[in-house]
Formats: structure tokens, sequence, C-alpha cells
């Protein structure tokens, strides 16, 4: 097997796992707070963390360099994560996938303001279109409500913010330090949380914790893997297999059917992520 087509297998394992982890987390949120579930995530994710960084030579070789990047890296990602976890709750698996795939297109209509970057015509109305179908998804429908919807909008402008900081924490930070910044951050964040809201776990709550953390640790190596083994320019389209598996999932855990709405806008927000990546990398030769 090729490196690109290892590169690919990785990079479609991490969407459905990570898809899988988003699906636990919904079928958690019924029982527990969106901190909570948070809090005990992060503290299982960093169990493959530990060993991915083990496997690397140890903490020591771990550097971080930028440690205000590295908490505003953190901040955003705390908030994108509990705007996630409330707005999961109410919304198909597909439906908030779908959106948080606009996470390209709103950093590409961010880069020329906060990176400096140049951004082409084709590119722009890439983006112009590209929300288009995020409106289209995020329409008031008999499948969703609307706030939740906006949660999700919301959540995936922080995450774009958080993937722009990472683009600058990447000149000097390596990845361990980055995931291992962040994940203390969004422990942190879910911890403080747990002052204002707390559930007892059960052993069915607790095993389900475990699970879902040490998941997406794992989905997280396979992600970073997968870049290591492929060019980007390769691997990086079949992220969009995700929503696949966020739709499957859907359906076999929550009995979830996604709306014309939602499947019309994806099919947008998708193809404008992927023109504005084609742009992007050859942009970048």
């Amino acid at each position: 097997m090729s490196n690109s087509l290892k590169g690919i297998f990785c990079l479609i394992t991490a969407g459905a796992i990570l898809a899988f982890t988003d699906g636990l987390s919904k079928f958690l949120t019924d029982g527990y707070p969106p901190g909570q579930i948070l809090f005990f995530r992060s503290v299982f994710v960093f169990i493959p963390i530990a060993i991915m960084v083990w496997r690397k030579g140890g903490f020591r070789t771990v550097l971080i360099v930028d440690r205000r990047g590295q908490l505003m890296r953190g901040l955003f990602a705390v908030i994108t994560s509990f705007l996630f976890m409330i707005a999961i709750k109410h919304m198909p698996l597909a439906d908030i996938t779908a959106i948080m795939f606009a996470t390209p297109i709103i950093m590409t209509a961010l880069a020329p303001y906060f990176l400096g970057e140049e951004v082409g015509w084709r590119r722009w109305t890439a983006v112009i279109i590209g929300f288009s179908g995020i409106l289209l998804m995020i329409r008031p429908s008999g499948e969703a409500l609307f706030w939740p919807a906006l949660l999700a909008l919301a959540a995936t402008f922080f995450n774009s913010f958080r993937d722009l900081a990472t683009r600058h924490l990447s000149r000097t930070e390596d990845a361990n330090g980055i995931m291992i910044c962040t994940t203390a951050c969004v422990m942190l964040g879910g911890f403080g949380s747990l002052f204002f809201a707390w559930r007892a776990p059960d052993l069915e709550g607790l095993a389900l914790f475990a699970l879902t953390g040490v998941l997406q640790g794992i989905g997280q190596y396979f992600l970073v893997v997968a870049f290591l083994f492929g060019e980007a320019v390769v691997v990086a389209p079949f992220r969009y297999f995700a929503l696949i598996w966020a739709t499957l999932y859907g359906y076999l855990m929550f009995g979830d059917i996604p709306g014309l709405d939602t499947l019309s806008g994806a099919a947008i927000v998708v193809g404008s992520g992927l023109f504005i990546f084609y742009r992007e990398s050859r942009k970048s030769r």
C-alpha cells in the first residue's frame, strides 16, 4: 500500500472514530451536563496522548514555546466544545457535522484579517456560495430547532479561530504540545462547570466517558498520522467521509434521517470546501 493510500485510510478511519465519539457524546447529553462530559472525556483523552508522547521520547520532547498562543487556542477549543455539546443534544448528528464542516469556509473569510493572507476572487466566491449552504442548513424546519443550529454555527466560528491559532502555532510548536495544552484547557473548563452542574455517574456512565475519551484520543492520533503518511493535497479531501459516518451513526443510534435542506446545504458546503482546498493547494505549489 502506498503512503498516500495509507494516509487516506487513516483519515477515513479518524472520521469514523471521531463521528462515533460525537454519537456517544450526544447519547451522554441525555443524562449528564455538557461540562461534565467534556471533563471526563478530556481526562481519558490523555491516555492515548500519553502513549503517543511516550513513543516519541517522553514528555521532555514536548515543545511549548508560545504559551499565550496555546492559551488562546485552548480558550477557543473550550468555547467550541461547550457550544457543540449543547447543540448536539438537540440536533441530528449529520446536521451538526455538516454545519461544522463549514470551518474551512469561515477560516478563508477570516484569514486576510487575522493572518494577513491574500484571498483571491475565486475563493471569495466559494466562501459566499458556502455560506448559502450554511443558511440552507440552519433554516428552521420541522426536523430541528433554529437556536441549536445557531449554536452549532457559533461553534463553527470559534472552531475556525481555533484552527487559525493552530496555523499560527505550527510555526513554533509541535503537534503533541498543542494537543496536550488544548486538552488540558478543555478539561479545566469542564472541571470549572462541575460546581454549577453535576450528576454522580453510574458504572455505565463512567464506562461511556472512558470509551468516548479513549476513542477521541485514538481518532486524533489517526488524524495526525494521516497527514504524515500522505500529502495534504491528496489526503485532505477525504475528511468529508466523516459526514457519511455521522449520517450512518445518526440513523443507527438515534433513528435520524437527514432532510433535504441538510443534504442540499451539506453538498454546497462540501463542494465549496473542496474548491477552496484545491485553490489553496495550487497557490502553495
